[in-house]
């Protein structure tokens, strides 16, 4: 049931060697009291640090169907790192080949009172099992004494009372269980546990959240959105969603082993997706993130494409490059898994995965100038150039003499030398060293590195 690879990651990030067995860097740090559960059949190997190497021999696997409680967690990329005890580390979400390997969940003890509603109830030997150890049917009774709740999904594992089954009380999308009137407790000797229990129980209501979410789309198929929140292949719409494309959610609905989302696409095509694909093999399809708008200034490293969404799909590129040297004005970006995407103020975006080493240099000091008058000064002509860089593809043909009026609309300061963007009237325009341009201030009054 919970047994979901997270496959669409595989084309945002390409796990190199590297980075396996270091330590990761803490982006979000928390102190609490958590429970989670395990959901790898093959169990999880506790470890000694918050790393990936650091496996501890010492210790037992952590089976499937256990819950564990934590009282630290960390994330880092998409994997959140969490303590059991003082020297004991697992993680949910592992940062090898993304796989879920614990989901967590809300953890209740008490007692209460079930009818099956369907022909057939499994019942399996613990919490996410493939398969099942027995059945109930229809109308049988029972009492379960302790109830584990998936946070993110519809439905909970109940234990059977007296047994070692266990049962699941929302399964494709059907209710399988009806909770029997339970009597009103006397006042005398009312127990905390059984005041929680009677007001927890009241029938579930589905959960509904509005407000304004990103997600990028992971699945390499794309997404078809549908016209309201069910799986049913009836409900499609024309309208589709592409792998890598970053949407607006309005509203998040919690469903059968997923959360139905209510999309804005940013030419106002409106629908619902959902995150997770449902029945075996399932996958997320679907991925929060925080977009970051900034005002940000890269160079670039080595020669890439740019595409139109963030994705490493041949039909996402738009078909031009960005060339090694060449300034960037990035006004978003975004981290998924490792994968870095910058979008710059074009539109296109550079996806930079983790594994292929540094894409672009920065963010970097890059100022505007307010058209300051300047004359050129170099002993010769001076050739233009479409970055601030002196490789050859950047040369141009245009010529500035020695003399010449301009105006100055940026500056940068890259690699100890600074750099002037140039232009003069009738639209000729280009980079050059400003050590070859003499400004109303003095250009050894400016801020400069190695000089």
């Amino acid at each position: 049931m919970f047994q979901k690879a997270l496959s669409g990651l595989d084309h945002l990030y390409r796990p190199g060697l590297s980075g396996k067995d270091e330590s990761c860097p803490i982006d979000e740090q928390e102190l609490g009291q958590w429970h989670y559960l395990v959901t790898d059949p093959k169990g999880i190997q506790p470890r000694q640090e918050p790393m990936y190497s650091s496996k501890d021999p010492a210790k037992p696997k952590r089976p499937m169907g256990a819950v564990l409680e934590i009282s630290l967690r960390r994330r880092s990329g998409w994997t959140r790192w969490l303590q059991v005890g003082e020297e004991e580390w697992l993680f949910d979400i592992s940062p090898k080949d993304r796989k879920v390997r614990m989901v967590e969940v809300e953890l209740q003890k008490g007692s209460w009172d079930f009818e099956v509603s369907v022909a057939e109830l499994k019942l399996y030997p613990i919490p996410g099992a493939k398969n099942s150890s027995g059945t109930m049917k229809l109308g049988e009774t029972f009492t379960a004494d302790e109830k584990v709740r998936p946070r993110r999904s519809r439905g909970a594992f109940l234990h059977v009372a007296g047994t070692e089954h266990w049962v699941c009380d929302f399964l494709a999308g059907q209710q399988q269980l009806r909770r029997l009137d339970a009597k009103e407790p006397d006042e005398e000797g009312l127990s905390p546990l059984v005041i929680h229990t009677v007001v927890d129980e009241r029938p579930e209501e589905e959960e509904v959240e509005v407000g304004e979410w990103k997600y990028i789309v992971l699945d390499p198929k794309g997404v078809t959105l549908r016209s309201h929140p069910t799986y049913d292949k009836a409900a499609k719409l024309k309208d589709r969603l592409e792998e890598g494309e970053i949407v607006e959610i309005l509203e998040r609905r919690a469903g059968a082993e997923t959360v139905f989302l209510r999309v804005k696409t940013t030419e106002g095509t409106r629908g619902w997706a959902f995150t997770t694909q449902p029945g075996p093999g399932s996958f997320l399809r679907l991925l929060e993130v925080e977009v970051k708008s900034c005002n940000l200034y890269f160079q670039v490293l080595k020669r890439s494409h740019l595409r139109r969404r963030c994705s490493f799909a041949e039909a996402a590129k738009v078909g031009r490059t960005v060339e090694k040297g060449q300034l960037l004005h990035v006004i978003r970006r975004l981290e998924v898994g490792g994968t870095t995407c910058l979008q710059i103020d074009s539109g296109e975006w550079l996806v930079c995965p983790k594994d292929q080493g540094a894409f672009v240099d920065g963010p970097l000091e890059v100022r505007k100038m307010h058209n300051e008058e300047a004359e050129v000064r170099a002993a010769d002509a001076v050739a233009l150039r479409k970055g601030p860089t002196e490789l050859p593809w950047a040369l141009t043909k245009k010529v500035l003499l020695p003399g010449s009026k301009v105006l100055a609309i940026r500056r940068a300061h890259l690699h100890g030398e600074m750099w002037m963007e140039v232009m003069q009237l009738g639209g000729l325009s280009g980079w050059m060293l400003a050590s070859d341009l003499q400004l109303d201030f003095s250009i050894s009054s400016l801020p400069r590195r190695n000089r």
